[in-house]
């Protein structure tokens, strides 16, 4: 995967194109978020897909608690910035595995239902 590039959130900041955000502080460490948010991270995308793609990436990886092993501190956890682009460079790459593992295992039933069971222009 490509670099990230998250930043700490300043709340004097506005910012413009595709981002989102991801709290950094409590037990919801990790947590993406559409609104800005005191003890959080902002992260940026080059697209509105990408911005999509890792707002739910970091949704899915929030709610199964991949973060929390990474969660310090002891009256407030909080977890660090290089932790946070770990998990999520981490789960990025599977994730781009997974749709590479399953392209190519559809790939021959697209060939197999293009050819015998469906024959027409439609196949390509």
């Amino acid at each position: 995967m490509k670099k990230l590039k998250i930043k700490t959130h300043q709340m004097k900041n506005v910012y413009e194109g595709n981002h989102f955000f991801i709290l950094s502080k409590g037990l919801n460490a990790g947590k993406p978020m559409e609104k800005p948010y005191p003890n959080c991270f902002v992260l940026f995308a080059k697209s509105e897909e990408e911005k999509n793609k890792l707002y739910w990436l970091c949704y899915s990886l929030w709610q199964g608690n991949f973060f929390r092993p990474f969660l310090t501190g002891s009256v407030i956890p909080f977890i660090r910035l290089g932790d946070l682009k770990t998990v999520i460079k981490n789960g990025y790459d599977k994730l781009e595995l997974m749709i590479e593992n399953l392209t190519s295992l559809l790939k021959p039933l697209r060939n197999f239902a293009c050819t015998k069971l469906v024959p027409s222009n439609n196949c390509s």
